[in-house]
């Protein structure tokens, strides 16, 4: 799946887009800095026209695993699936945020 992470001062937000993928297909874990998406897909087809018939299945499944840009706290990690996309909202650890440097 195409995959978007996009570093903010505050956060990370990581949005997947998974068409045809049921949300409980779906399987999202994370791991100090690393996040990883599991999923599934299946379909199944049938047409039938007099003499002719036609049956077709099609299934697959993905993982993916993505090292995140900074330091982030997962056990506040947000995630929501609408109209085939993920997205996860990570909030940054205080020591990761970004800050402005003076310069002498």
């Amino acid at each position: 799946p195409r995959v978007d992470i996009i570093n903010r001062d505050h956060e990370v937000i990581l949005r997947a887009q998974l068409p045809g993928v049921d949300k409980n297909d779906l399987d999202v874990s994370m791991n100090d800095d690393t996040v990883t998406i599991k999923g599934q897909t299946s379909h199944e087809e049938e047409e039938e026209h007099g003499d002719y018939y036609r049956h077709e299945c099609s299934s697959g499944s993905f993982t993916r695993t993505f090292v995140l840009p900074s330091n982030v706290d997962g056990s506040k990690a947000k995630a929501t699936f609408k109209n085939g996309i993920l997205e996860l909202t990570i909030p940054k650890n205080e020591e990761s945020k970004c800050r402005s440097i003076q310069i002498d």
